[in-house]
């Protein structure tokens, strides 16, 4: 029996969801409730219509660097025409900033600001855990080194094990994954079993109590002073901390055991 399909904000939605737009599936990563935003990865790579994969080279003239690239126009221009044909809003997609940093620890190629990208190691490995296994081999936007490090040709790429490795940049055998951020309140279609509600009023609580430095109700503060005399790292453990506002303990209570479990901060939102 073909599971039903249903609407709803993606902000809605928790990490790992499964949801439709622009004709595209997508993967909830991440939400930044603040920014009123959510970090979401196409949930496998660009197929063509007869379900083959879209490959094509990282850079048509072999360079390394993701901000010059070919593919990164393609995804920008190209793909985002097809987004857009397929029922999507531009205005839905927000700025995703990736950091290009190599794999050898050089910043030559700094930070690029795109509207649709691929991930970086650095993200691939935040969020291994929860992203699902692709179809085929495909690039990242983190280079291998650096042009002044007599490396301007490779790439590193994501084999379909989900291990990584790298490759020369003219490729054009290596499928494409985009990445990108968009506006928590639009609209998208799941289907019902793939999509899971996040908690939402308890994240945001959980939010203000981290970015407010875990004041009252966690460390039980009798007075402003004591509360700017909190500390703005995060505590050990919860068990760490004194009795305070019961609902507000037991909900930093939660955020804490995800994140000593090995999720990070947006993932345990």
């Amino acid at each position: 029996m073909e599971k039903a399909l249903k609407t709803g904000e993606i902000g809605k939605l928790a990490a790992e969801s499964r949801f439709t737009y622009g004709g595209i599936e997508w993967v909830v990563l991440a939400h930044n409730p603040q920014k009123k935003a959510v970090l979401v990865l196409a949930a496998d790579v660009l197929k063509t219509e007869s379900g083959e994969t879209r490959y094509m080279p990282f850079d048509e003239e072999n360079k390394n660097d993701f901000a010059a690239s070919s593919v990164r126009a393609f995804l920008n221009r190209d793909f985002m025409e097809e987004l857009a044909a397929a029922g999507a809003d531009k205005e839905a997609f927000l700025p995703l900033a990736l950091d290009l940093t190599s794999d050898d620890g050089l910043k030559d190629y700094g930070i690029d600001r795109v509207t649709i990208g691929i991930y970086t190691d650095q993200i691939y490995r935040e969020f291994r855990n929860i992203i699902p296994p692709a179809s085929d081999w495909h690039w990242t936007a983190t280079p291998f080194s650096t042009a002044r490090n007599g490396y301007e040709h490779l790439v590193r790429l994501v084999y379909s094990s989900g291990a990584l490795n790298n490759d020369i940049a003219y490729g054009g055998d290596r499928g494409v994954r985009p990445l990108c951020v968009l506006k928590s309140d639009i609209l998208v279609s799941f289907k019902e079993g793939e999509a899971r509600t996040r908690a939402t009023a308890i994240s945001v609580e959980i939010t203000k109590a981290v970015v407010e430095g875990l004041k009252r109700g966690i460390f039980g503060a009798d007075n402003e002073e004591q509360e700017e005399a909190a500390p703005a790292e995060e505590p050990q453990a919860a068990t760490d901390q004194p009795d305070g506002d019961g609902e507000a303990s037991a909900l930093y209570a939660r955020f804490a055991a995800l994140k000593r479990a090995g999720f990070t901060e947006a993932q345990a939102l």
